[in-house]
């Protein structure tokens, strides 16, 4: 029925729709009708005017010429007259008949032009009529258009009609069908009937099966209560027995520490007689022998030139026509241009000159000569990179690390080098890259055939992960970089970009005057330089050695014109053999490698990480075109004459001071207690206790007797970090030198009000495990600030364009942020005087309840290890962290909290639920057990006086 009431509607508003068309087309032909009368009228006016001026110009110009032809006929007629005409009068004459024969041509051009007019009138008039006929055929469609609108209002009448039979016909229907339908709810509301009658039998049943399942399940209850207290009186039990074990321990560990002591002392006082006696015996060989006494420092880089460095030789093929020295470099960083290292060897000689100094000249202190040739029998014919890396190591590495050694025990003033220090020459592949991503090829991946070398120094017992780098350090066999070729390529007055570009791409049938030996070793050499150059920049340092053993390149970066490289090239078999004999030490390999590591440990600077990325923006890649100018910012002096002598101290601190007296302003503050970063979080109140409180407060007190809150809210607050790392990631965040598995640590403070706390961050390819992170840390809320830290929030620097420098190509882009954690388990038993101050706590007990607090939010920590475990002194108790392998529950319930629960939940959950539970109750008791494990080994228990507390049920 509502379709047939609906479609009259349809057929009215078609109707109305047709004349509205109607009238609109009428009105539009009306007015495009006046418009085209009036350009078309407007159009013959102009034309007619046009005409008219013409053929008025055209009738002047007749009459002129008509004019010109009578005095022509006239000049005619006398001239027919009088046959003879004075010469003076012919040329006259003959220029009038010219001027009329001139008058004619325009006449007959006049014509043309009339002509032309006339052809373009008619051409309008054409257009016109064409006009006309557009404009009739226009209204035959609009009688068209209204025999067919008539014809359209016929149908829709014709159609309504239709559509009211078929309306009387629908209702006619829908009665019919509203009675059967009154007698299929009748029939329908009896059967209803019959099911509720069903129904409460059914539930009666129910109830009855309900109450047995209920009883059944109170009985297995009483049950585990019996058995729970059971095992909470065996477990008293076994809380005495390991309190008494660990008595007992402790008594037998300080029995056996002084028995041990004992033991070392004596052996101690045995050892010492047998040195004394060795250095008798060794001294009586000395005086017979002059070989088997210590050598000076003079002596022993002598003796390490003759009988190492002179024994360096080369096998014929070594490293021809292999391409594993260096890696693909195209769309690497390489330097703009090369220059010469003027001031290299004065600078070198300075520091050579300070060691020399120190070392007193009598002080025998280095190996013996025959220790040092019997050092030479380890060294073979150069045939790769390795065995260039082995004879580096023998005839140059372990030399310097000797004199460095021995330069710290004489230099007790720190005259040329800081004391407690090591240095060490190492290979980057043979050091693990932190954070690195891992990942499951398909295929197993090809080993990389180029590794990187560095200097490094450690200072203290400072482990090898927190050393520092000096400088770049690359082997390149002799066959494939001569010397020959290094000095050929490297020119002063050379622009490294040029050179690059010259050859890059240069095809064997191109080359003309060129050989392809040739282009191949400037290629080889253009890309040595570029590939420690490249690894120069990624790892922030200044200096660099590129070196084949016969040859030493030593290089150099001044952060303020980074794309310009400097070099000096040393032969120390050359330099040695023609120096005189007072500089033939100091020219040797051994003396030039120290005293260049002795310079890029003294004036090494790394850049700020905002000049870093600066810096880094601006590098050229190799074939890509240079991004910025060369250096615009070093004056001419400094690109002639290469970095100078002090240069690196002055520029040190202009390059620190970029970030104006902000670095000064943002001294290393304590970090905030978890109950004040807890308060900033929940919106609460400010902690007294808070180390950093009157920063928090900014100097204002709040009313008498009362507390005071929180400076801004925890929205505001990572805001105004946001805002703080946008505008300078160079103040306020320190990088601990602390690296896990996918994440780094960073102490970090709000240089605004003070809040100190730490960071985690890592590099783009783990963010989705820190991402997982946060939200386990989100699920841990009710616990945080107690057994795990306060969660602060997140922030990705790639949306401000930045990233932070930590590691050769290791950039961190996502941080996590938290309240300061701890201090770990091993480190606090180093710190304590007496073991009894580890038994006032029950420290297994404080993890086993960390861990489980946080199995009862629904979390499993999956990775329960000594490195997770913190001691709290605010808390005095133990912290868990590192939750990025954790595994989120979909339930919450435990074995503390399951018993309330089973009664309600018995009824609803399935068997896999069931089952699934039991499983992570049993991994939960798993990393209990674990946590137990961890702490005993951070105590140093025995694990046979605690065997039996191994079999507790936690």
């Amino acid at each position: 029925m509502a379709l047939a009431m609906s479609q009259p509607n349809d057929s009215n508003t078609r109707c109305q729709r047709i004349q509205y068309l109607e009238r609109e087309i009428q009105e539009e032909d009306k007015t495009l009708k006046q418009e085209r009368e009036g350009e078309v009228q407007q159009q013959i006016d102009n034309m007619l005017e046009r005409v008219q001026e013409i053929e008025s110009h055209i009738q002047k110009r007749q009459r002129h010429t008509q004019e010109q032809d009578n005095k022509m006929q006239h000049v005619l007629a006398r001239t027919q007259k009088v046959r003879k005409i004075e010469p003076r009068h012919l040329k006259r004459r003959q220029r009038d008949l010219l001027r009329g024969l001139q008058a004619k041509k325009r006449q007959r051009a006049l014509q043309q032009e009339r002509d032309l007019a006339l052809q373009e009138a008619e051409k309008k008039e054409r257009e016109l009529q064409l006009a006309e006929k557009r404009e009739r055929r226009a209204i035959e469609r609009a009688r068209a258009f209204k025999q067919e609108r008539d014809r359209a209002l016929q149908q829709a009448k014709e159609r309504t009609r239709a559509l009211q039979q078929e309306r009387d016909r629908a209702l006619k229907q829908a009665e019919e069908r509203a009675m059967a339908l009154q007698q299929e709810r009748t029939r329908a509301m009896l059967m209803v009937l019959e099911g509720d009658r069903q129904a409460q039998e059914t539930i009666k049943l129910l109830k009855q099966e309900r109450d047995r399942v209920i009883k059944q399940v109170e009985k297995t209850d009483q049950e585990a209560d019996e058995r729970d207290q059971r095992a909470q009186e065996r477990a008293r039990g076994l809380q005495e027995e390991r309190d008494t074990a660990i008595q007992q321990a402790q008594e037998r560990a300080r029995a056996l520490r002084q028995e041990r002591e004992t033991e070392l002392r004596l052996a101690w006082d045995k050892e010492k007689a047998l040195q004394e006696e060795r250095d008798r015996a060794l001294q009586r060989l000395q005086e017979i022998d002059p070989l088997l006494q210590p050598s000076t420092l003079g002596d022993f880089i002598k003796e390490c030139h003759a009988s190492l460095f002179s024994k360096l030789t080369v096998e014929p093929n070594a490293g021809r026509g292999s391409d594993a020295t260096t890696t693909n470099l195209r769309g690497k960083w390489r330097p703009e241009k090369v220059m010469q290292w003027t001031d290299f060897l004065s600078e070198q000689r300075l520091i050579f000159d300070k060691v020399c100094e120190v070392f007193p000249s009598e002080l025998r202190v280095f190996p013996r000569p025959t220790t040092v040739r019997q050092n030479g029998t380890k060294i073979v014919p150069i045939a790769d990179e390795k065995t260039l890396e082995r004879f580096i190591d023998v005839s140059i590495a372990e030399p310097v690390r000797n004199i460095i050694t021995q330069l710290q025990s004489v230099d007790k003033l720190g005259r040329v080098c800081p004391g407690d220090i090591g240095i060490d020459f190492v290979i980057r592949a043979d050091h693990a890259k932190p954070l690195e991503i891992d990942t499951t090829p398909s295929r197993p991946k090809e080993p990389e055939p180029v590794r990187t070398r560095y200097c490094i120094y450690r200072a203290g017992s400072t482990s090898m992960a927190s050393a520092t780098w000096l400088y770049v350090w690359e082997p390149k066999v002799p066959g494939d970089l001569t010397i020959q070729d290094l000095r050929a390529v490297l020119q002063p007055t050379a622009r490294f970009g040029e050179l690059a570009a010259g050859t890059e791409g240069l095809a064997v049938e191109d080359i003309d005057e060129i050989s392809q030996s040739v282009v191949t070793a400037e290629k080889q050499v253009r890309d040595a330089i570029s590939q420690t150059y490249r690894n120069m920049m990624e790892s922030c340092l200044e200096f660099g050695i590129l070196t084949t053993g016969q040859a030493n390149v030593f290089l150099h970066v001044n952060w303020d014109d980074p794309q310009t490289l400097y070099y000096h090239i040393a032969e120390p078999a050359l330099d040695v053999a023609q120096a005189p004999e007072g500089d033939a030490a100091f020219l040797s390999a051994v003396s030039q490698y120290v005293a260049f590591t002795i310079m890029a440990l003294t004036k090494r600077r790394k850049p700020l990480q905002e000049r870093r990325m600066e810096v880094f923006k601006t590098l050229t890649k190799s074939g890509k075109p240079s991004r910025l100018p060369v250096a615009e910012h070093v004056n001419a002096e400094l690109r002639n004459s290469g970095p100078r002598k002090g240069e690196c101290d002055t520029q040190s601190t202009k390059t620190h001071q970029n970030g104006g007296r902000d670095q000064d302003s943002a001294p290393d503050l304590p970090y905030c207690t978890q109950k004040c970063l807890l308060g900033l979080v929940q919106g609460e109140y400010l902690d007294p206790k808070c180390p950093n409180v009157t920063l928090h407060c900014q100097g204002e007190a709040g009313e008498a007797g009362r507390p005071q809150r929180h400076p801004v809210d925890h929205a505001e607050w990572l805001r105004l970090l946001r805002e703080q790392f946008k505008k300078s990631i160079d103040v306020g965040i320190t990088y601990q030198v602390v690296i896990g598995a996918r994440g780094a640590l960073f102490k970090v403070t709000l240089l605004a009000y003070g809040y100190t706390f730490v960071s985690k961050g890592t590099v783009a390819g783990h963010i989705q495990h820190l991402e997982h992170e946060a939200r386990v840390y989100e699920r841990l809320k009710p616990i945080q600030g107690r057994y795990v830290p306060v969660f602060l929030g997140t922030i990705d620097l790639r949306t401000m364009d930045k990233d932070y420098w930590i590691y050769f190509e290791t950039y961190v882009v996502h941080m996590m942020f938290f309240s300061w954690g701890g201090i770990l388990f091993h480190v606090l038993k180093a710190g304590m005087d007496q073991l009894e101050t580890l038994h006032d706590v029950s420290w297994v007990d404080e993890g086993v309840r960390a861990l489980e607090a946080v199995h009862k939010e629904g979390v499993l920590h999956c990775d329960v290890r000594w490195g997770n475990v913190l001691f709290n002194s605010e808390t005095k108790g133990i912290m868990v962290i590192d939750f990025e392998r954790a595994e989120l529950l979909d339930g919450h319930a435990t074995r503390s909290s399951e018993k309330d629960t089973r009664k309600e939940d018995g009824l609803r959950k399935t068997d896999k639920q069931l089952r699934i539970e039991a499983c992570n109750e049993e991994r939960a008791e798993e990393e209990e057990r674990e946590m137990f494990g961890v702490i005993e080994d951070a105590l140093g228990i025995d694990s046979d006086d605690s065997s039996e507390l191994e079999d507790s049920d936690f």
